[in-house]
């Protein structure tokens, strides 16, 4: 039996681009969906109504779907062979609605219309923000929701419902009803959507149960070559697209990101004179003028380049970096005001001149070293985001310069540096400030601070930026891959490990396994050993018999 990676081909990854998601087979036996259907239906309806992101080891069986050969395949063709699971994972159950409540028919653009007691799907349109955490948006392909079904699910069951073409909206306000995305699934069915697709809950006006299990997948390594089946470099728009946006320059600049390359050189760019008509037109509220304009000038280049810091300096002194309070639709980028660009705890949309400098490459490093000293919070965050786009690239000196913004007094500035060093080639000298933020407290951070607040929980400015600070030890096992890892590294993220609990020594934990040496696969196995969870225990006798 041949266990390699199924890859995506070019027509099913240039689909991805464009529309957000593409629609797989897991191709697994019939008898593991069931057998997974049945143990979460059993565990939610006797145990307990809240697995949460203990859904993995109360039913381990799931496992089995995580490494079958077509989620190895689009995860390695998305993300890249080093991609990581996020400790995020999630069963989105759809209870039936009371049947005199149960409409004869569903506008599959409502926007939060009534669910089933008890289900715990959001029927609101919303991008996600990164659980208990608020990290960056990228317009490039850094992270990717997997929706997983484990049983047939007719329309009137309730689907997931997407809306094509919006992870590269800021907001969805302006989405159309032609966007909407809503078909019957069949069991073992996997939807593969970039983390920042706008989708929504269906309401369930069946009789039964609906199960969608959701997983969070992540790039720890910048693209240097297409990491898919791929016969094909030039970008070709795919017939029969669902997104409302019309933007194949776009999407091209896109798909050569995503292969890996690096000279971000673009044939035939609009002349420079009109440069300063498309800075104008990067704050329509129309999308596509929108974003047309902003990737015409990253494939202008470098003369774009100041002129794109200077618009990101106007949004000087609006405290763009505070976040709006969880009742506040800015929080969840719902603001009425379409181009509101700010911080939030939930979720970090930067600026559009932001994500253009960081596309346009190495030629706006020497423009965005300065943004990092700014007296204004915004623009320092704004200018480590770049840079973090920016890449390999970036000198390690330069990338170093972004580390010192951990010592930043703001929390945002922190987190932004924090994700921005993801994707960045840093030295020692940044190590050793992530120790001391993993290491020591900081009074002024114990601040309750949840992203999702609606889920509950009890997370603090410093729990999600230890999460962040995570990912980015990570991402610096990855790029040291092939080299001695530095022994600075591994010994924070083994020291590391008992001071948080949750998701932070869960990310940890996979620097250490990569890493590989005895001692931090022991430190590794030492922290998760007591951890473990004995699923089958927890059926009663009778079930135990059963199954």
């Amino acid at each position: 039996m041949d266990e390699s990676p199924i890859l995506l081909k070019d027509d099913q990854v240039r689909r991805f681009v464009a529309d957000g998601f593409i629609v797989l087979d897991s191709d697994i036996p019939d008898r593991i969906h069931a057998e997974i259907a049945r143990e979460l239906h059993f565990s939610l309806k006797n145990e307990s109504k809240w697995l949460g992101d203990n859904l993995l080891p109360r039913v381990p069986t799931i496992d089995r779907v995580l490494q079958s050969n077509v989620v190895q395949g689009a995860m390695q063709s998305l993300l890249g062979p080093d991609f990581a699971w996020a400790p995020h994972r999630f069963p989105h159950n759809s209870e039936p609605l009371e049947p005199e409540a149960r409409p004869s028919d569903f506008d599959p653009f409502e926007n939060q219309p009534a669910m089933g007691k008890g289900s715990i799907s959001g029927s609101g349109w919303h991008q996600d923000g990164h659980s208990k955490a608020g990290r960056s948006r990228w317009h490039t392909f850094k992270a990717i929701n997997m929706f997983y079904f484990p049983h047939d699910v007719p329309l009137e069951m309730g689907p997931t419902r997407l809306l094509a073409g919006s992870h590269l909206y800021a907001t969805l306000r302006a989405a159309v009803a032609s966007q909407v995305f809503l078909e019957p699934i069949k069991a073992g069915t996997l939807i593969v959507a970039d983390f920042d697709l706008g989708h929504a809950g269906t309401p369930n006006r069946s009789s039964t149960s609906r199960y969608m299990l959701k997983f969070v997948a992540l790039r720890t390594s910048n693209p240097s070559r297409p990491t898919w089946d791929h016969r094909d470099e030039s970008w070709q728009t795919p017939d029969k697209l669902l997104s409302a946006t019309h933007i194949p320059r776009v999407w091209e600049t896109l798909w050569h990101w995503l292969r890996g390359d690096e000279q971000r050189v673009h044939h035939d760019p609009l002349p420079t004179s009109e440069i300063p008509k498309l800075v104008s037109e990067m704050a329509s509220a129309d999308n596509s003028v929108r974003l047309s304009a902003t990737y015409e000038l990253v494939r202008i280049g470098e003369p774009s380049v100041g002129p794109l810091v200077e618009r990101l300096l106007t949004t000087k002194g609006e405290d763009r970096h505070e976040s709006p309070a969880h009742e506040d639709p800015g929080f969840y980028a719902m603001s009425p005001d379409p181009n509101q660009r700010r911080f939030s705890r939930r979720q970090f949309v930067p600026e559009d001149a932001a994500i253009a400098l960081g596309l346009i490459g190495a030629a706006s490093i020497q423009q965005l070293m300065p943004l990092l000293r700014d007296a204004d919070p915004w623009i320092r965050i704004n200018g480590a985001y770049a840079l973090g786009e920016i890449g390999n690239a970036v000198p390690e000196e330069v990338a170093d310069q972004v580390g010192m913004l951990l010592d930043d007094e703001l929390h945002q500035v922190v987190r932004a540096a924090a994700d921005a060093l993801c994707w960045l080639p840093y030295s020692d000298k940044t190590i050793a400030r992530i120790s001391r933020l993993l290491l020591n407290t900081r009074d002024d951070w114990q601040e309750s601070a949840m992203g999702e607040p609606k889920l509950g929980g009890n997370w603090t400015i410093e729990n999600q930026t230890r999460y962040s600070l995570a990912w980015a030890l990570l991402a610096r096992v990855n790029h040291a891959k092939g080299r001695d890892v530095s022994g600075q590294l591994e010994k924070v993220m083994y020291s590391a490990l008992p001071f948080e609990s949750g998701y932070t020594p869960a990310v940890l934990c996979q620097g250490l396994e990569t890493i590989g040496t005895p001692r931090a696969l022991r430190a590794a196995i030492r922290y998760l050993q007591p951890r473990r969870w004995d699923a089958f225990s927890f059926a009663p006798p009778d079930e135990r018999e059963a199954a």
